[in-house]
């Protein structure tokens, strides 16, 4: 006959509570949560804090740019060509021809530099009281005696012949006659509201003078 089981062999084996089946469930972990910004958006405040370290202080700035000008000023002032000579009107003569006016001009010149002065062309214009202007190129200068000769009241600006190409030694000065003829009656000139003169010079600036 077979042996009848004990009474411990028919009681059932208790679980074992330490194996990974009954182990007690561990709460999840929180997950980090994310600022929720509206797509397209950004923050104000992030935003003034990326300006605060982004912008330049405004003071620093502008000083620099202020140095900048002045510098720029400076050496402008200091590297601009300056005049080698110097021109001065001393008077006007002219004679009407009917539809035309024949002017003498005297001029005074003086190199103020250490080196020659070399004229190149001589222009001028007449402004008219209505804004018109009239521009006439200077006469040769082996003319203008003849000028002067033909034409005696423009003789009151008597004076050496003076045109293109001349040259004023350093420190050295010149007076001349240059002429000039306009579209013009001599009253016509007479009630002008300018008179300009201007002395091109090779290398240098023109010499611009103007006088009622």
């Amino acid at each position: 006959m077979p042996d009848n089981p004990s009474p411990e062999q028919n009681q059932p084996t208790p679980p074992d509570l330490t194996s990974p089946e009954h182990a007690s469930p561990q709460p999840a972990s929180p997950e980090p949560t994310q600022p929720e910004y509206t797509p397209g958006r950004v923050s104000m405040a992030e935003e003034f804090d990326k300006a605060k370290w982004t912008m330049p202080p405004v003071l620093p700035v502008a000083i620099a740019a202020i140095a900048i000008l002045v510098i720029g000023g400076v050496v402008a002032f200091t590297t601009r060509p300056k005049p080698i000579m110097t021109c001065s009107i001393d008077k006007i003569a002219r004679v009407d021809q009917g539809d035309s006016t024949i002017v003498a001009v005297r001029v005074e010149l003086e190199n103020v530099s250490d080196k020659q002065a070399w004229v190149r062309d001589i222009d001028s214009e007449v402004l008219m009281p209505n804004g018109k202007r009239y521009t006439n190129h200077s006469a040769p200068a082996s003319d203008i005696n003849g000028y002067l000769k033909a034409l005696p009241a423009l003789q009151q600006a008597k004076a050496d012949p003076m045109g293109g190409q001349l040259k004023v030694p350093a420190k050295g000065s010149f007076t001349g006659v240059i002429v000039f003829s306009y579209p013009i009656d001599g009253d016509a000139f007479d009630g002008r509201k300018a008179f300009t003169l201007k002395i091109a010079l090779y290398d240098q600036p023109t010499l611009v003078v103007q006088q009622p």
